[in-house]
């Protein structure tokens, strides 16, 4: 029947509204779609040209009909138009095609309907304009216009022209802001805007409506001070960005209405943006409307007992929380965790479902589970063992070609063999058999045995006695025997004949006895040992026998000290496991027992049966595997339940390539089999693992057949890997994306053109009457069976079990109570004499009552014993955190910080002197005194820190111990704590590392790649794709200084499992599995971590014999540098810096040398404020700035650490507690709860003061700002009165990169380096190409800079002085450093240790010399000739005449 153009019309839709312009309209010639170009071309004849929205309406709506490329001619009868709807059609053109924008931005006229002139001034542009022309006439023809475009010079006498082009584009100006495309249109109007898909968007249009979820959104400020609103949204295929701007009843609180997440219809144009370069989304308007969500309304809810997280190393895409929600909303009463190798979603998964069975009268339960890779523990190298000699034997090396991989489906097509005696070849047999089924066509190709081959060829029962005569007692051989004897001996079995019992040696587990690498195929080991393997010639039964045969017989020469066959199948060891083939399994814990059983499983699995490769070395990669015995052992005791898995279980392997018999064998091991939805196995059918869809269908109800016997219980799972179906294309990236180590997913595929045609299974979480549809293919009564009944019967069997602890579990050690008692009061009265003041009586009393009665102090007391082993050994201690505001850690010595109010204290006589009414904010800003009782010089002390800051207010927070040790010491500390509790009780925190932005998105580029699609994808798809990626684990780590320790009477897997860092066997110590911060209110955790500057010192205190302790914290010479550079004696004509700051710990980045400068600090209260300032979020820039900007108030009052407040507010009058919340919700960014303000403006706060609380986002602790700057006054101190060592210590340890030519060259080359790097790093076409080690060598040359300007200066490297890895003070002259040899860019800590070593033994007495004796490389001694370093050593050794 012939379409008509009306027809067509209400196709697109009923009632075409702009009908009318259509009237009269016909098909000049039957549309055409041409399929391979996706395009359908359409001629029209219409009365009159179309208005640009109704043609631009109507393209849209017919590209939406036909989902193609629409190619469109319109003949007008009527071509007349006026310049306006011209005008919309160029821009519209212009709009696709960017580069012919000239057309767009100059207004053309319209003479006499026939002619549209370009008026232009510009040479280039007019030349441009003429060239092209054509392109726009022709769109316009095909658009119904007959009009020739003309283009001409414009001239400045065409002043009326001018006065033209301003007027005319107001219409343009009222249809743009007609009602329909207004913000807010009548709610009849929205029902003409045509639904889109967002993935339908391929071009500018119209009038279209779309909806999909917020993923993300962005605000901008123009420079106009309006706002312009980004919002990404998706649907289930694709995403754009949606843009609009403030203006009209657009406010700026109503651009905030939309948040990420909201479900919106968005009606309104696409435009292409020329910013971004992509199409946008510009809506008229927004609605808000409830997510469409899948529901499952099944009476009786099933329960998915198969679920992969985001745990699931590179695999699952989705968080536990995301699963337990979904199942949650559909009425589900459970849902099983069952990651691939892990438990680490546990925790999560665990807080989760207590925070919805708040919410809920019948509880929500969690099952924990896990797959895990299941081993046997040895090869099977022999199988039939018999007492033969492995040279006196005969053997019958055999190869089989098939039909396919299942010896219960499939046929044997061809049999080769070779009979070898006495290493010789002595006969052969090749066969032809013919199957009973068709050979499919991918045997063919593998094979190149076809149809033609066996047409005349006999049945296997009819060549079955050639076959075994041939055989006879013969020692058969096979490489991957498991295939071809089994497959052999199901055929005998098939014709009624006796199965074969000969001793079969199976070269492919031979092989992995015998080597180590990555693959085992025939002619991998053929070629190494030299034998030619042809691939075209390969997968013939007879090519390969002979092969095979070659290769055993040099196998046997590797193998003379093996005697026979039961040696051979003996040559073993207990790392075997690594190359049997894994299988996978799951285990559900039944209760608490249970758990613990899995996680000793875990960590048997990451730990004792690791596999990895032996000669590994560097990134390790390993596979945790566990052994069918330590699964048995544990499954006795009745609180596992052990569930054979998805398609690579051993139950789907061997019903698919094995009999019956076997099946049974293998099922009994199991408590429940899993079956899964057709999908989850159809790629096995497209790779032609399985014959057909039918024939899946066959192995899976041989399945249930098999388990009906046994009387298992079969249950339907979805071997889940995300949420939603529209999460798939995220597990896609995966798929082809590399792992660690290079690993490839198990679904990708190596050949680019099937990978690009494959289509991954489907996988996404069920409901109940979705997964009854996918087993309705095995009746309506046994798919429920397996989907509801039995899904919820292994549920009501698991009892509810917690993995996570609801309380701390801290270690003892008997007495330390007492011991950490006795040390506080001993030093106390040490400090402040037999009587103590009340001050100190009552804190110590509060702090220790707290500690020991929450039981914390175990951690104490093996801090103080940390730190003082690191002081006896010589290595300074730093504190960290807020440890420094608890006195008991400070009279433990485990900190230097005094958390007391500033005070006096005579070391001799022990006179006391406290200020606690405010009026000192610091106790080192007291000047010295001389004591009043006994002349004794007294320096100040005490910082004013609340306890409540580290232990909570009411003191029962857990401990968090920071200690810096010098990055020498900390293994040693570390080693320590095994030495203190034993190593079964002391583990290293553990973290997991997962995909970061970036990687994300350079994941989703791999995958473009991958699939030929570069290029193919929106910029919002691509973020919508990366933002799914992300927070996937990728490995695991460990904390740089985290401790775990477990209680001596209770085991690490009543807590967790255990394995290695990243899973490297090679580390020294094993981690927590759990990421720490899951178990952080457990179990106590020490942070023994590594610094720099505890280094730095003990280096200062070697070089220099000046104890760093002994410094004073208010020397003014020191404290002057913080605010100018008069005390570093430094001509400040040449210098740059306003302070000496530069090369400080804390206070040497160009952020805080600017706080420096604008504030001017003089004290060590003004100190911590700025190092409050400067690590805090939301504090310094938009808060405490602007404050001392405008006068507002000084330094001495912003607020700069967290205690700040509470000390501020409690000297203001507020009661303890009040004060403590206050504190507690500003450092967290929570801001001021509206009830405070009135309290607080009551008791004399400021306002400036509230407003500043408000703003701030996070704070620093005032403990551990003091800890910070003590240790920066140390070296300033250092910098400041001894230079010559305190540059040594800098470039030796301090630096990131040097550039030693020019430091040694001195002020003018190090000026010219620098400036060279900061010109470039200016300039906007270089700046990218300035490196990081550029950066670092700016750096480390600033402080060389100021150096030389202070009169030290740089020798040159010296053969003989320097030093491997330190500058030192030339012995001659003090004001001069010398390099060490590492200071050289490419020369290593070894090599340079190598130079000092073999001068030891006598002078260099040549070049040569010295490179023979030492490790320098020859481009090494280039540099160092270079350099002047060799100057009078000669090229060669010279002989001596007279001895």
């Amino acid at each position: 029947m012939e379409l008509k153009l009306i027809d067509l019309l209400e196709r697109i839709q009923e009632n075409y509204p702009d009908k009318e312009y259509f009237e009269g309209g016909v098909f000049t010639q039957k549309p055409v779609y041409k399929g391979r170009e996706n395009k359908m071309e359409i001629d029209l004849s219409l009365e009159a040209i179309l208005p640009y929205e109704v043609w631009d309406i109507f393209c849209t709506r017919l590209t939406t009909l036909t989902k193609c490329r629409l190619d469109m001619t319109i003949s007008a009868k009527q071509s007349a138009s006026d310049i306006l709807n011209v005008s919309k059609y160029v821009h519209h053109y212009v709009s696709l095609h960017p580069t012919f924008k000239v057309f767009r931005d100059f207004l053309p006229r319209l003479e006499e309907n026939k002619y549209l002139i370009y008026s232009i001034g510009d040479d280039h542009l007019r030349e441009f304009a003429i060239q092209n022309k054509h392109e726009v006439q022709g769109f316009l023809k095909r658009c119904g216009f007959c009009l020739e475009i003309l283009v001409e010079e414009r001239k400045p006498t065409m002043s009326i022209q001018t006065v033209a082009v301003k007027e005319e584009p107001k219409p343009v100006k009222v249809y743009e802001e007609k009602k329909a495309m207004s913000f807010k249109p009548k709610k009849k109007g929205l029902d003409q805007y045509v639904p889109f898909a967002i993935h339908d968007i391929t071009e500018e249009c119209h009038g279209i409506r779309i909806k999909g979820k917020i993923f993300e959104t962005e605000i901008r400020t123009l420079r106009n001070e309006k706002d312009i609103q980004m919002l990404w949204i998706a649907d289930e295929q694709d995403a754009i960005v949606m843009k609009r701007f403030e203006r009209g009843a657009i406010t700026k609180e109503v651009l905030r209405e939309i948040q990420t997440g909201d479900y919106v219809v968005a009606y309104g144009k696409v435009e292409y943006d020329n910013f971004t370069r992509d199409l946008v989304f510009m809506p008229d308007v927004i609605e808000k409307v409830a997510e469409v969500k899948r529901i499952d309304d099944a009476e009786e809810k099933r329960v998915e007992l198969h679920v992969h997280t985001k745990l699931s190393e590179m695999d699952g895409v989705c968080g536990i929380e995301e699963y337990i929600e979904t199942a949650n909303e559909w009425g589900m009463n459970a849902i099983a965790c069952t990651d691939h190798l892990v438990v680490q979603a546990f925790p999560k998964a665990q807080h989760k479902v207590a925070a919805i069975n708040k919410k809920r009268e019948t509880p929500f339960k969690m099952i924990y589970g896990i797959e895990m890779n299941m081993v046997d523990p040895y090869l099977q190298i022999v199988r039939n063992v018999k007492e033969i000699g492995l040279e006196e034997g005969t053997y019958c090396v055999f190869d089989l070609e098939t039909t396919g991989l299942s010896s219960r489906f499939d046929h044997i097509i061809e049999f080769g063999g070779q009979i070898v005696k006495d290493r010789t070849c002595i006969k052969s047999l090749q066969l032809f058999i013919k199957p009973p089924v068709p050979i499919p066509a991918h045997i063919v190709e593998l094979t190149g045995i076809s149809e033609e081959h066996v047409r005349n060829a006999k049945s296997f029962a009819e060549c079955a006695d050639q076959i075994l005569d041939f055989i006879g007692d013969s020692i058969l051989v096979a490489h991957n025997a498991d295939f071809d004897y089994n497959f052999l001996n199901s055929e005998l079995v098939r014709i009624g004949r006796k199965p074969l019992d000969n001793p079969v040696i199976d070269t492919l587990d031979l092989a992995r006895s015998m080597q180590d690498r990555k693959g085992y195929r025939l002619g991998q080991i053929a070629r190494s040992y030299g034998i030619r393997y042809d691939e075209d010639v390969a997968h013939r039964a007879d090519y390969d026998a002979e092969v095979l045969a070659n290769t055993y017989m040099n196998m046997l020469n590797d193998l003379k000290h093996i005697q026979n066959l039961a040696a051979l199948q003996d040559m073993q060891n207990a790392r075997s496991f690594t190359k049997v083939r894994a299988k996978h399994v799951t285990i559900l814990v039944k209760n608490a027992a249970g758990l613990k059983e899995l996680f000793e499983l875990v960590t048997l699995s990451h730990t004792k049966y690791l596999s990895y490769s032996d000669k590994s070395t560097g990134n390790i990669v390993a596979e945790p595997r566990i052994l069918r015995e330590e699964i048995e052992k544990r499954r006795r005791n009745g609180n596992l339940l052990i569930g054979s898995s998805c398609l690579n279980g051993e139950v789907f392997d061997i019903a698919q390539t094995r009999g019956e018999e076997e099946l049974l064998k293998v099922m009994q091991f199991y408590d429940y089999i899993e079956l899964q939805p057709l999908g989850n196995y159809r790629h096995l059918v497209e790779r032609d693992s399985i014959e057909s869809m039918d024939r899946l269908k066959e192995i899976l109800r041989s399945i249930v057949e098999a388990a009906k016997k046994c009387g298992k219980r079969i249950i339907a799972s979805g071997d889940v890997h995300y949420v939603h179906p529209n999460e798939k294309m995220i597990r896609d990236i995966y798929i082809s994306s590399q792992a660690i180590g290079g690993i490839r997913h198990p679904l990708y595929i190596y050949n680019q053109e099937k990978r690009r045609k494959f289509k991954s299974p489907d996988q996404h979480l069920l409901t109940t009457k979705e997964m009854l549809k996918e087993f309705a293919w095995l009746g309506e009564k046994e798919a429920y069976t397996y989907v509801v009944t039995n899904t919820n019967a292994i549920a009501d069997m698991i009892e509810v079990v917690k993995p996570v602890k609801d309380r701390l579990y801290p270690p003892d050690i008997e007495g330390s109570d007492q011991k950490l008692i006795d040390i506080c009061y001993e030093n106390a009265h040490k400090k402040y004499g037999p009587n103590l003041p009340d001050i100190v009586e009552e804190r110590l009393k509060r702090e220790l009552d707290s500690i020991i009665g929450h039981g914390f102090y175990v951690v104490y007391y093996i801090s103080h014993l940390l730190v003082k082993k690191s002081l006896n050994d010589g290595y300074l201690v730093g504190s960290r955190g807020s440890v420094g505001s608890s006195f008991v850690a400070t009279m433990a010595e485990i900190t230097e910080v005094n958390p007391l109010a500033p005070h006096y204290v005579c070391p001799k006589c022990h006179y006391v002197k406290f200020f606690t009414d405010g009026s000192v904010a610091d106790g080192f800003d007291l000047p010295d005194i001389q004591c009043p009782n006994c002349g004794e010089t007294i320096r100040g002390d005490g910082h004013d820190i609340p306890f409540e800051t580290f232990l909570g207010f009411e003191g029962d927070k857990v401990p968090d111990i920071d200690l810096n040790f010098s990055g020498d010491y900390q293994p040693t500390a570390h080693a320590y704590t095994k030495e203190v509790f034993g190593e079964d009780h002391v583990y290293r925190a553990g973290t997991i590392g997962t995909v970061a932005t970036q990687t994300a998105f350079g994941y989703v580029k791999g995958y473009q790649e991958e699939m030929g699609i570069e290029g193919g994808m929106r910029n919002a798809q691509v973020l919508r794709l990366a933002k799914g990626c992300e927070g996937v684990k990728r490995t695991t780590g460990q904390h740089p200084g985290g401790i775990i320790v477990i209680p001596l009477d209770l085991d690490v897997h009543d807590f967790t499992p255990v394995q290695y860092p990243a899973n490297n066997p090679n580390a020294d110590w094993k981690t927590t599995h759990f990421e720490f911060h899951d178990i952080h209110d457990n179990v106590l955790k020490f942070d023994i971590l590594g610094h720099v500057d505890p280094t730095a010192m003990r280096m200062l205190q070697r070089i220099s014999g000046v104890d760093p302790v002994t410094i004073p914290m208010n020397d003014p010479e020191t404290m002057s540098i913080f605010s100018k550079v008069d005390a570093l004696k430094i001509d400040t004509s040449k210098a740059c810096d306003k302070t000496g700051a530069a090369g400080l710990p804390e206070f040497g980045t160009k952020f805080v040398r600017g706080i420096l400068e604008l504030t001017e600090p003089t004290t060590f209260d003004e100190l911590l404020k700025i190092s409050g300032l400067s690590h805090g979020t939301d504090v310094w820039l938009g808060n405490a700035k602007d404050l001392i900007d405008q006068n507002i108030c000084t330094l001495k009052s912003v607020i700069g650490c967290r205690d700040d407040i509470m000390v501020y507010l409690l000297h203001k009058g507020l009661e303890p507690k009040l004060a403590f919340t206050i504190m507690e919700s500003v450092r967290k960014g929570k801001g001021l709860r509206d009830e405070w303000i009135p309290e607080m403006k009551k008791h004399g706060v400021e306002d400036w003061y509230i407003e500043s609380c408000k703003k701030i986002k996070y704070m620093f602790p005032k403990a551990h700002a003091t800890a910070y700057v003590m240790m920066a006054i140390r070296i300033a101190w250092f910098k400041v009165h001894l230079p010559q060592y305190y540059y040594c210590m800098f470039f030796s340890i301090r630096c990131d990169a040097y550039d030693i030519q020019t430091m040694i060259q001195g002020e003018q080359a190090i000026r010219r380096r620098m400036n060279d790097i900061d010109e470039r790093l200016r300039n906007n076409e270089t700046k990218r190409d300035v490196s990081k080690k550029d950066k670092d060598i700016y750096n480390t040359l600033e402080l060389a800079l100021e150096m030389v300007l202070r009169g030290y200066f740089f020798r040159n490297i010296d053969l003989n002085r320097s030093a491997s890895n330190e500058f030192i003070v030339d012995p001659d002259n003090d004001h001069y450093l010398i390099p060490p040899f590492t200071s050289i860019d490419g020369l290593g800590e070894n090599v340079a240790d190598t130079v000092v070593e073999a001068r030891k033994h006598g002078a260099f007495l040549s070049k040569e010399d010295l490179q023979r004796r030492t490790s320098l490389s020859g481009t090494l001694i280039k540099t160092l000739e270079s350099m002047g370093v060799l100057e009078g050593l000669q090229d060669e050794n010279q002989m001596s005449l007279f001895g």
